[in-house]
């Protein structure tokens, strides 16, 4: 016989225990206070962030402005004033057209043309550079060791060392920008479920840093092909024995489709600079880098290596003594990190280790190897071709020592290490004070706007290294346009220049800036070579090591057309 069911009871449903009833009200009476945490942690990343571009930007401004920022900036111009495509520009062997020019163009909407746009510019990029560093670096780690390795990778780039390091990371671009797009790629692939649009929008991204710099296939492209590769083959032998081939290039499917999104993508990038040729786009000079003699192999070696202690802030041979040679050699406990953290890596890349961690390691073999090949190895401003190296070293550093740091046995060696570490970022955040400290430097043609203005000189002729720096440093009221001698005759230059700036039915130039003791024979103009195109002038002006020679002619119709230059990407 069957029992009613009790009173006030559903019938057809059984009551649950009240005990189970509780872990879940306590979940979900948590889900506020975890939203709370994280809106904390976003706010107070956002304010340090904020903080930082502050500091970075008053560093950046202690370095004189010169004509490859300016060039820069004159392209972002003319882009935000409707040539999208740069039509007439000829620019450098790396266009920037995908990456910096972008963001010169937003800081110009909003500050106008001048010479701070390369300092807020370079602060950014240092800024996002940092902060994308610390995010790869945490990786899918919380807690404790979340936050050591944050703090890892963050504080060892902290402070950019004082001098030629500042200039390579806060001021004109040049490969360091480059990185900040490709650490976006690490951290979606990093943290994303292995589906199949993480490929696809890694091959739409290396594409598109590729539009801008070439430098993206050597710390980009072969990692990613190399390490997915292996990666491939380690998931297709790790398979039980009498597995079928497909099955086991499905287990290993993923990194297959990431090797390729690789390779897929320096075609897309070549069809997408073919469009823009195709359109009346800009074009760009063709690398000047070779190989270098054996001879020069071992000299190489010593420079790649004072240019790494340059990146990192530590370069103890670069400094003045006193507090800078101090910050220098705080931040060899950088250098350290960063080597220790790509030994493990290289150690675990065939051992099953993640997959972010091996590319970042083989990107960085791949950038050095190619450096000390090259002939780009000259001096420490030579750091420009190897800038992957910091970002990339800090975030091995965070994601191989984060875990150790954050989990070492005894609460007391925790305790020891963390003071340590945070005694060692506390000496980083002084250098950065040291370096936000340095007094303000002028653009280095400032003088020389001032000087035209005064005597009514708006549009003329100049070496590289016053032409672009001083049609920026008046905001475009002075027009300086770039001449070379070449073959007995004074030439329109070619690099970062605009065709169209010397059309003599369009524009006039009445006057040419020469440099009575030129620092360089091919980028400024001598007076002697002035005179040998133009004649004899109206009128003759010195300034400072400046000899300004004035026509009541346009200099435009009798300038030489420029030597053929071998066009690149």
């Amino acid at each position: 016989m069957t029992m009613p069911p009790p009173a006030g009871a559903r019938t057809g449903a059984t009551k649950r225990p009240e005990g189970r009833n509780v872990p879940a009200a306590r979940h979900a009476a948590a889900r506020p206070a975890r939203r709370l945490r994280r809106a904390a942690w976003l706010a107070g990343f956002t304010a340090v962030a904020i903080g930082l571009f502050v500091c970075y930007l008053w560093q950046s401004r202690s370095l004189a402005l010169g004509s490859d920022g300016a060039s820069n900036a004159l392209e972002a111009w003319d882009m935000l004033h409707g040539n999208l495509l740069l039509h007439g520009w000829q620019l450098s062997d790396v266009s920037f057209y995908t990456t910096e020019l972008p963001e010169y163009m937003i800081v110009e909407s909003v500050r106008g043309l001048g010479p701070d746009v390369v300092h807020v510019a370079g602060a950014v990029t240092y800024t996002l550079l940092l902060v994308l560093a610390g995010l790869v670096a945490k990786g899918r780690a919380t807690g404790r060791e979340g936050l050591a390795r944050v703090l890892i990778a963050c504080g060892i780039m902290l402070a950019p060392q004082v001098g030629s390091a500042s200039t390579l990371l806060l001021l004109s671009p040049d490969h360091v920008g480059t990185e900040v797009p490709l650490l976006l790629i690490w951290l979606l692939i990093d943290r994303a479920r292995p589906r199949w649009y993480v490929p696809a929008a890694a091959a739409v991204g290396l594409a598109w840093v590729q539009v801008a710099d070439t430098f993206a296939l050597y710390v980009g492209v072969i990692p990613l092909v190399l390490v997915g590769l292996v990666r491939a083959v380690h998931q297709f032998a790790g398979q039980e024995v009498g597995t079928s081939a497909p099955r086991r290039i499905g287990a290993a499917w993923y990194e297959l489709a990431l090797a390729g999104a690789a390779l897929v993508s320096v075609a897309l990038a070549a069809a997408a600079v073919h469009v823009i040729r195709a359109s009346g786009g800009y074009l760009a000079s063709a690398p000047t880098t070779k190989l270098a003699g054996w001879a020069d192999i071992g000299p190489h070696f010593v420079i790649t290596g004072q240019c790494i202690l340059e990146l990192f802030g530590a370069n103890v041979l670069n400094t003045t003594g006193g507090a800078s040679t101090f910050y220098a050699a705080v931040h060899l406990a950088g250098v350290a990190a960063a080597a220790c953290g790509l030994a493990l890596a290289i150690w675990r890349l065939f051992r099953r280790g993640d997959l972010i961690t091996g590319v970042l390691a083989v990107a960085i073999l791949v950038n050095l190897g190619a450096f000390i090949v090259s002939t780009q190895a000259r001096d420490l401003l030579s750091g420009r071709e190897i800038a992957a190296v910091l970002p990339y070293g800090a975030v091995l550093a965070g994601r191989a020592l984060g875990g150790p740091l954050a989990s070492a046995g005894r609460r007391a060696v925790r305790l020891s290490l963390a003071s340590a570490g945070l005694a060692c970022l506390a000496c980083y955040a002084v250098a950065l004070g040291y370096g936000v400290s340095q007094p303000a430097t002028p653009a280095q043609n400032l003088d020389l706007t001032a000087f035209l203005a005064a005597h009514d000189l708006h549009n003329g002729l100049g070496g590289y290294w016053q032409a672009n720096s001083g049609t920026l440093d008046s905001g475009g009221r002075i027009a300086i346009r770039s001449v070379l001698w070449a073959a007995g005759q004074t030439r329109r230059d070619p690099w970062e220049t605009n065709a169209g700036w010397f059309d003599p039915r369009s524009h006039s130039a009445n006057f040419v800036v020469t440099v009575s003791r030129p620092s360089s024979e091919v980028w400024e103009i001598v007076p002697r070579e002035a005179r040998m195109t133009w004649g004899q002038p109206e009128r003759t002006y010195h300034f400072g090591r400046y000899t300004v020679l004035v026509w009541h002619t346009n200099l435009l119709a009798r300038l030489g057309t420029p030597a053929p230059v071998s066009a690149g990407q």
